[in-house]
């Protein structure tokens, strides 16, 4: 059962800490299962060269074995521009699980690394929603709460995301995007060297501007979020594609249940919530509604994603990347 940063006696810093030390840890080994598999499909194919073997598996990944390299911007983080040269580089199949990419793990590492910075981040998401809250008389005056427990989350994790191997269009979760302190692959060229040291002050005013472009419109809320949900107030964190159609959309939401058989969202709280961009919702995906009380039960569902993985929809997807909705969604239950 997953610890929740209200459990009894818990240290809701180490909660937060082993929960995506736990999460880093499955995506991992995940990862590697995932491009193992392929890679034991292909084996046996009976292809005779390398490069065969790579351009196959590259309908998954499309940069393995392409050699070459490309143009990167000068203010490029370090992750990617390691995951494309070691794909590039690789040049034997059997290598391909060891590639790195940049969310083999899930985790964006945190930009917010000190406690004023993710204190100015909490500060902004509270004044933001509190001034978007859709209010009637009942709650005119009332306040929406800090999201105490996103500070927790962001010492340890900037946001969080999938390969997108499968097609699915599952979305990342990065709930103040990427405020904070940036790292660059090329920190000695003259234009990284020219940038102004990051300003706590500036960053306020972007990361508000961002917030307020993020809230979540009363029309959205009601046609689309979960219908059996009651919203004060909520923000987009995250969208995933299926080509350029969006298909599952994150957002955090201070919400309440009017489902009286779901007695754990009766009170209101903010709750993490994942919706089908274009269904009716809530729409089931990896075998349960996918709205949660805590950010590790999120996590800890998030990194089940390989238990819910069908080859044959994987591949009709990658093949017919055009072909509309007539497949079923990761939704069914194993």
């Amino acid at each position: 059962m997953t610890e929740t940063m209200s459990s009894p006696n818990a240290d809701p810093d180490e909660t937060m800490r082993l929960a995506v030390e736990r999460f880093r840890t499955k995506m991992k080994s995940s990862y590697r299962k995932f491009l193992q598999d392929r890679v034991n499909e292909i084996e046996p194919m009976g292809l005779f060269t390398e490069k065969e073997k790579l351009e196959e598996i590259s309908f998954y990944w499309s940069e393995l074995g392409r050699e070459g390299s490309s143009s990167w911007n000068d203010h490029v983080p370090p992750e990617p521009v390691r995951q494309e040269r070691e794909a590039r580089a690789v040049t034997r199949l059997r290598d391909v699980p060891d590639v790195f990419h940049q969310y083999q793990d899930g985790i964006v590492n945190s930009m917010l690394i000190t406690e004023e910075w993710r204190e100015m981040c909490l500060d902004v998401v509270e004044t933001v929603c509190n001034e978007a809250a859709i209010r009637d008389e009942e709650f005119k005056d009332f306040h929406i709460p800090r999201i105490v427990e996103l500070g927790y989350f962001l010492k340890y994790a900037q946001a969080v995301e999938l390969p997108n191997f499968c097609g699915y269009g599952i979305c990342p979760f990065e709930p103040v995007g990427y405020t904070g302190v940036a790292t660059y692959a090329f920190p000695d060229h003259p234009t990284v060297l020219a940038i102004p040291k990051p300003d706590i002050s500036t960053s306020r005013e972007h990361l508000k501007e961002r917030m307020q472009a993020s809230i979540i419109s009363e029309d959205l809320i009601i046609g689309t979020v979960d219908e059996d949900l009651e919203v004060l107030v909520g923000f987009d964190t995250g969208i995933g594609y299926r080509q350029d159609h969006q298909e599952w959309c994150s957002s955090y939401l201070y919400c309440r249940s009017d489902d009286e058989s779901e007695t754990d969202f009766q009170d209101w709280a903010w709750r993490i919530v994942v919706f089908h961009a274009d269904g009716e919702n809530p729409t089931p995906l990896y075998g349960r509604k996918p709205r949660f009380n805590s950010i590790p039960e999120f996590l800890d569902w998030y990194s089940t994603w390989l238990d819910y993985v069908d080859m044959d929809e994987v591949r009709d997807i990658l093949w017919n990347p055009w072909g509309g909705h007539d497949y079923p969604l990761p939704s069914d239950e194993e």
